[in-house]
């Protein structure tokens, strides 16, 4: 493993239905028209704390599929997300591919293009059913194993993932 360099990968491109991101769009779109409408209710204080929360929450929208990212170090598969990162060591890992597809959201965050947190995995073949989601997919995932956990990732080309990890000295499971 000498020699290895920190090398960024890629994510897949971002897939969701075009019902979901309307859905999704529409919650700092509604904050903002509540905002708007003349009611005699709706002081200046309150127009003006809507309005910074639907731009706060389209801030977010825009910024956190940015700030989703994996990067290979010498040692580990960095995963970083808007407020963490996780490292997990090469030693500890193993790695395969899945036709899993991401399933319910038990706790974290699903936008379009950032799929993070707690999440169940369906049709995986090999009886995984619960994953750590770091994806920009629901579908055409990577899950690494690491001690009692499987994150499921997805880069945008996984076999050239899994060739690089497995260079690293990952193990890969069939």
């Amino acid at each position: 493993m000498s020699g290895a360099q920190v090398l960024k990968i890629p994510l897949a491109a971002a897939s969701a239905s075009p019902l979901f991101r309307s859905v999704t769009w529409g919650v700092p779109a509604l904050i903002l028209a509540v905002a708007l409408i003349p009611d005699r209710e709706n002081t200046p204080l309150l127009r003006g704390l809507l309005t910074a929360l639907a731009l706060l929450i389209f801030a977010l929208f825009q910024l956190a599929p940015r700030r989703l990212a994996y990067t290979l170090t010498p040692d580990a598969v960095v995963i970083q997300r808007v407020l963490n990162q996780t490292r997990l060591p090469y030693a500890s890992l193993s790695a395969r591919r899945t036709s899993g597809v991401l399933g319910m959201r038990t706790f974290g965050t699903g936008m379009p293009g950032y799929l993070t947190g707690h999440f169940t995995l369906s049709h995986d073949g090999q009886g995984v059913s619960r994953v750590l989601a770091a994806a920009s997919a629901t579908q055409g995932g990577v899950l690494l194993h690491s001690g009692d956990a499987d994150y499921f990732l997805t880069p945008a080309d996984p076999a050239a993932l899994l060739a690089e990890l497995s260079r690293r000295g990952v193990g890969l499971a069939a």
